[in-house]
């Protein structure tokens, strides 16, 4: 019996895993964690045969490890800058869950089995696996993001991963040219609003950023280490001020400008990244507190990464700013922040006096563009993932004549 069976990431943002058995074969798409609670998608009844990864964030990639502690001994097909990221991502990942104590079911043994095992490949390359075919399309989401495809002997199958359809400072607009779809497996981050124009939202960052230094404050720009980091980097490089890289962006920008047809100006993302100040060591922390600024680091809700040392120093701070850039998880110090206008996270509960802002610069397609998409896709079913409200959008596109679901997290659908 062929099905799709949701493993996790049906009703929520996190855990993405999605596995596809054609009867023939068992294709797995990602297999992911919740960033925030680290918990992990269900467990597939059967190993597959294959696994194919969309992009390289955690809430897609973080539990492949897992795969082969369990026993899995296949590939995992890939581009070649998601496989680079991806390492880095998973070893960070572990070393987070040894620091908060947690007891982590793979060890660096495992990553290196998927770093061994995995196979990497170009956008637009037919991969078989027995008697289906797979390719990859641009995703426009992150560097090496990728939407998948897959024909069977009678389905055709679009998983869109995370997706964006205009282009951005760092990215190219995604691939959207598919034909013939039976089914569309698609993500609805934003399916409940629009993003603002991104012109407008690089030219009021740029503003405040201004603002700030000129006021004698720093502005501390906390980013996602893939994706977000090299974009705010490449909008704020050239405004004259000092501009400090903490975290895991620096080695995430070195990896990406290692596979420079992955974004859209390469040689403007050099330029920049030559031009900022790299931190290492505390005491190079110590020193860029001392002159107004800013501060692009790790991580973007948060929950981790040199981004706390900065809120001890700088909360109390009224010249300062802080601004997230991008979406929130629920229950991240990020989320809580914009939420109640405190900043809670390990030793610290507190209400900061510096500014606190948020701007729009997700990496995830506005409301309009979605639906544009699907009706464009016009698939004979639609599965709505990677959502916090994809049960009142499937009830909506229902009343627009698309015929939509809202799966559960576990539930399986024959195909």
């Amino acid at each position: 019996m062929s099905y799709i069976r949701f493993l996790g990431g049906a009703d929520e943002v996190g855990r993405e895993a999605i596995m596809v058995d054609t009867g023939k074969e068992k294709i797995l798409m990602d297999y992911g964690i919740n960033v925030q609670t680290l918990e992990a998608p269900a467990v597939p009844e059967k190993l597959p045969d294959t696994v194919f990864l969309s992009h390289a964030h955690l809430d897609h990639s973080g539990f492949l490890p897992e795969l082969y502690r369990t026993g899995y001994k296949g590939k995992v097909f890939l581009t070649p800058v998601t496989k680079e990221l991806c390492s880095l991502l998973l070893k960070d990942s572990m070393k987070v869950q040894r620091i908060r104590g947690m007891e982590t079911k793979y060890t660096i043994d495992h990553i290196h089995m998927f770093e061994s095992l995995s196979k990497t490949i170009g956008f637009n390359n037919p991969i078989e696996v027995n008697s289906t075919e797979v390719r990859l399309f641009d995703a426009g989401h992150i560097p090496g993001s990728a939407s998948i495809l897959i024909t069977t002997t009678n389905k055709r199958i679009l998983y869109t991963g995370d997706i964006k359809f205009e282009d951005t400072e760092l990215m190219n607009a995604a691939y959207q040219d598919f034909k013939d779809i039976d089914i569309l497996i698609t993500e609805t981050t934003y399916s409940y609003k629009n993003h603002p124009p991104r012109k407008e939202m690089e030219k009021k960052l740029r503003e405040h950023v201004k603002d700030v230094v000129h006021r004698g404050g720093i502005a501390l720009l906390p980013c996602f280490a893939v994706g977000r980091t090299q974009e705010i980097l490449l909008i704020v490089h050239n405004l004259g001020f000092p501009v400090y890289m903490d975290g895991m962006g620096i080695d995430a920008t070195k990896i990406i400008l290692n596979h420079k047809n992955s974004i859209r100006t390469p040689g403007k993302l050099k330029k920049a990244f030559s031009n900022a100040i790299k931190i290492r060591r505390r005491n190079q922390r110590i020193k860029a507190l001392r002159e107004p600024g800013i501060i692009i680091t790790t991580s973007g809700m948060l929950q981790g990464g040199p981004v706390h040392f900065y809120m001890k120093h700088l909360y109390n701070r009224k010249e300062c700013s802080i601004v997230l850039l991008g979406y929130q998880i629920e229950d991240t110090p990020g989320r809580i922040l914009l939420e109640t206008g405190r900043y809670i996270n390990e030793d610290l509960d507190v209400r900061p006096k510096m500014e606190i802002k948020f701007m729009d610069f997700s990496a995830h397609c506005s409301r309009d563009n979605l639906i544009k998409f699907i009706e464009k896709v016009n698939a004979d079913k639609t599965f709505l993932v990677h959502g916090e409200h994809t049960h009142e959008f499937s009830k909506e596109l229902n009343e627009r004549g698309i015929n939509a679901i809202a799966p559960e997290d576990n539930e399986k659908f024959t195909l």
